[in-house]
């Protein structure tokens, strides 16, 4: 297993990290870690807790920036959802500037149970960090990943 850790390029370990920072934020229960809902559905073990206590350490929110705070407003996730029907699109964004030094690496969409669904790599010569993510029949709790090149890892939410 440790040899295959080292074998991981930065681009996976960032997307790992992204998609355990959502994890840390779900804590197991569908809910965001500071929720107080009930465990259903949560995974069998402890880990909850201690995978909360990373929120703001290892990644980031709105919330919790850590030592990235005052970051908040240009690294954390906008999201827009707009419902027609069954037909879904969701727009994630950031109020981030793009130069060769510091820009947004791409936008993740995960659903409620952390399953990737889409991703928006940007180039940061041509892109602003603006997602469209075109779904059908989605309902229920989905989050978006923002991961900096500088900032690391930002999710953010929001229900259909």
């Amino acid at each position: 297993m440790a040899g295959q850790i080292w074998k991981l390029n930065r681009r996976q370990i960032l997307t790992m990290a992204g998609t355990g920072a959502a994890a840390v934020i779900l804590g197991g229960n569908g809910a965001p870690a500071a929720s107080t809902a009930g465990a259903t559905g949560a995974p069998a073990g402890d880990m909850r807790a201690p995978l909360r206590a990373l929120a703001g350490k290892i990644f980031y929110t709105a919330d919790q920036p850590g030592r990235w705070k005052g970051k908040e407003g240009g690294h954390s996730p906008l999201i827009k959802v707009d419902k027609d029907g069954t037909d879904v699109l969701v727009r994630a964004a950031n109020q981030h500037g793009m130069s060769k030094t510091h820009y947004i690496i791409k936008h993740i969409l995960l659903d409620a149970q952390l399953n990737f669904v889409k991703e928006q790599v940007f180039d940061q010569a041509f892109d602003m960090p603006r997602s469209r993510f075109e779904l059908n029949g989605v309902k229920g709790r989905f989050f978006v990943v923002s991961m900096c090149n500088l900032h690391d890892n930002w999710i953010n939410w929001a229900d259909v």
